[in-house]
């Protein structure tokens, strides 16, 4: 793990001065990211661990809660992550005994008393956490060590890669709150698992546990509780490992194809990708090292 001097690390919180996040939540900024050391954050730990970062949700006595000063901290690390390149994956994870328990229901309530809506995840500006997910190029893994219900795991399902501990369990129960399910999950849990199963989860609300999350493609890995970050930094190592810019369009490429209905349209978009991709030096560094039969050097072919 690399520590950063605490005078030389961003601090997000709630209240500020200096700028506003995404959503309206101001924050303050006391230094920059100090090489390839770690943020601060009121309600969010950050680690490093190689060439993979660990951002940890920490309300642990509300059970990580999601609220809009957590979502601001969440989108300043993995934007900082983002543009450093020793970072070759994000994971996500949360403290204590729970990975999300949802909403924190209390700043609704808090906001309906003041005669305010609850937010929520109303727009699909640049502020909506799919929005902003969905732009960034590295890739991201969930690794969900316990309950993780409503925005709890609708957050996750743009990720790239979801594992969970055997003691996870996971809840769609928007209906219980009137609501219906937000952060596209109608989409995205549809594709995952089918829109048979999503809609039997989202309507009845029960919890779904590991086991049932792996069999239906939710999750790709259960691990036990002690081995999930461990298990979570070798998959994000594995990832690092690949040329980035690469990395990137497979990522893209997905986003675009997956339900995409003109297979002529998807072959003439990956014709197009794999042309740019020629023209890399990560790609010639590829064929250079399968040649000369050696492991190849990424970060040296483009100057990192």
């Amino acid at each position: 793990m690399s520590a950063a001097r605490l005078d030389m690390v961003p601090r997000c919180t709630a209240r500020g001065s200096t700028g506003f996040a995404p959503g309206g939540i101001k924050w303050s900024v006391t230094g920059q990211l100090a090489g390839r050391g770690n943020l601060m954050y009121d309600q969010l730990l950050t680690e490093v661990r190689g060439r993979v970062a660990v951002l940890t949700l920490n309300r642990p006595e509300r059970l990580n809660a999601w609220n809009d000063a957590m979502m601001a901290g969440l989108k300043h690390a993995v934007t900082a992550y983002n543009e450093n390149p020793d970072i070759g994956a994000i994971v996500f994870t949360g403290a204590g005994r729970a990975y999300c328990s949802g909403a924190d229901v209390g700043g609704w309530a808090n906001a309906m008393a003041g005669g305010n809506a609850p937010r929520g995840s109303a727009t699909a500006g640049e502020d909506n956490w799919l929005v902003f997910l969905r732009r960034m190029p590295k890739p991201t893994i969930a690794a969900i060590n316990g309950v993780a219900i409503g925005v709890g795991v609708t957050h996750t399902l743009p990720m790239d890669i979801r594992i969970a501990s055997d003691t996870a369990r996971f809840g769609f129960a928007f209906v219980k709150m009137g609501l219906v399910p937000e952060l596209a999950s109608s989409y995205y849990l549809s594709q995952l698992v089918g829109i048979g199963r999503a809609l039997e989860w989202s309507l009845t609300a029960r919890m779904v546990g590991a086991a049932e999350a792996l069999s239906t493609g939710l999750v790709t890995d259960v691990t036990s509780p002690e081995a999930l970050i461990d298990r979570a930094v070798e998959i994000g190592e594995q990832v690092a490992a690949q040329p980035p810019s690469a990395v990137a369009r497979v990522k893209k490429a997905y986003q675009q194809n997956a339900t995409e209905s003109d297979v002529l349209t998807v072959l003439l978009r990956e014709n197009a990708m794999n042309a740019a991709a020629r023209l890399d030096p990560e790609h010639q560094e590829a064929v250079r090292a399968f040649i000369e039969k050696r492991a190849p050097d990424f970060r040296k072919a483009t100057g990192l």
